[in-house]
C-alpha cells in the first residue's frame, strides 16, 4: 500500500520579493539617512589597521593595575543585584494577572516596569552620577534600576504561569493575600526567581563596564582614561582581561542556572 506524500506548499513568489525590496528600500534609505558610505569606509580602513598595529602586543605588565578596578566593578554588579532583585519582588508580584491586588494597581506597576525598561541603564548612571557624584555608588544605583526592570519583567511572566490551585486553596480556607502569596505563590516561583537573578548578574557585570564610562566607577573608568591617553596596548589588556573574566563568570554562572533546572 503506497503512502501519498503531501506536496510542499507553493512559495509566495511575489510575497517574498516585495519583502526582500522593502528591507533593502529601508536598509538604503537608513543608510543615506546616518551617512553612510561604502567609499569613505575602505578609505578609511588604513587608519584602522595602523590602530590595530598601536594596539598589539597588549602590555602585559599593566595587567596588576586591573584587579583593584575589576574587583570594583565586581562590587558594583553584587550591589546592584542584590538591591534591585530584591525590590523587584513586590514589583513583580503586583505585575502578574493572577496574584495582583486589583486592576488599577497592575496597570500602574506594568506602567512602571514599562518606563524603566524604556530608559536605558546610562541613563540611570549619569541621573545618579549628578545626584551623588561620580563613582561606584552611582554606578551601583543605576544598576539596581536595571535590575529591576529586568527581574520584575521576567519574573512576573513566570508568577502567572504558576498553578493556582495552593494559592486559591489558602485563600479559601481564610488566608490572607500574604499568606497566598508567601506560601502558595513564591514556593513555585523560587527557582526561577534566582536564575533571573544570575541572569542579571551576568549582565550588570558587563553593563558596570560601560557605566564605567560615564564615571559610574569600576574597571570601564579605567579603560576609558587609557583610552583618552591613547595608550591602546593597555586598551587590548584591558578588553582581554575583562573579557576572560566575564566568560568564567558567565560559564559558573551557567552551570548553576542548569543545576536548578
Amino acid at each position: 500500500m503506497s503512502v501519498a506524500i503531501p506536496k510542499k506548499p507553493a512559495k509566495n513568489w511575489p510575497l517574498i520579493v516585495g519583502a526582500g525590496g522593502f528591507v533593502l528600500l529601508m536598509t538604503v534609505w537608513s543608510g543615506t539617512g546616518i551617512g553612510f558610505s561604502l567609499s569613505e569606509l575602505f578609505c578609511n580602513l588604513s587608519s584602522g589597521s595602523r590602530l590595530l598595529q598601536e594596539s598589539w602586543p597588549p602590555d602585559v605588565g599593566f595587567l596588576p593595575r586591573l584587579i583593584d578596578p575589576f574587583m570594583e566593578t565586581i562590587n558594583i554588579a553584587i550591589i546592584g543585584t542584590v538591591v534591585g532583585g530584591f525590590i523587584s519582588i513586590p514589583i513583580a508580584v503586583l505585575a502578574a494577572r493572577n496574584l495582583t491586588t486589583g486592576r488599577v494597581v497592575w496597570f500602574a506597576d506594568r506602567n512602571f516596569m514599562n518606563i524603566l525598561r524604556t530608559l536605558p541603564d546610562l541613563f540611570w548612571a549619569m541621573l545618579f552620577a549628578t545626584a551623588v557624584g561620580f563613582g561606584p555608588v552611582a554606578g551601583a544605583l543605576a544598576l539596581s534600576v536595571f535590575t529591576v526592570a529586568v527581574i520584575s519583567k521576567l519574573w512576573s511572566e513566570s508568577l502567572e504561569a504558576i498553578d493556582m490551585g495552593l494559592p486559591e486553596a489558602i485563600r479559601a480556607v481564610g488566608g490572607s493575600w500574604i499568606q497566598m502569596i508567601q506560601f502558595g505563590a513564591l514556593p513555585q516561583a523560587l527557582q526561577t526567581y534566582v536564575s533571573y537573578a544570575l541572569y542579571a548578574f551576568e549582565l550588570n557585570v558587563r553593563a558596570s563596564m560601560v557605566l564605567g564610562l560615564v564615571g559610574a566607577g569600576g574597571i570601564g573608568m579605567i579603560l576609558e582614561s587609557q583610552r583618552a591617553n591613547f595608550e591602546y596596548e593597555r586598551v587590548t589588556m584591558i578588553i582581554l582581561f575583562v573579557l576572560v573574566a566575564v566568560l568564567i563568570i558567565e560559564q559558573l554562572s551557567s552551570y548553576i542556572r542548569n543545576k536548578l533546572a
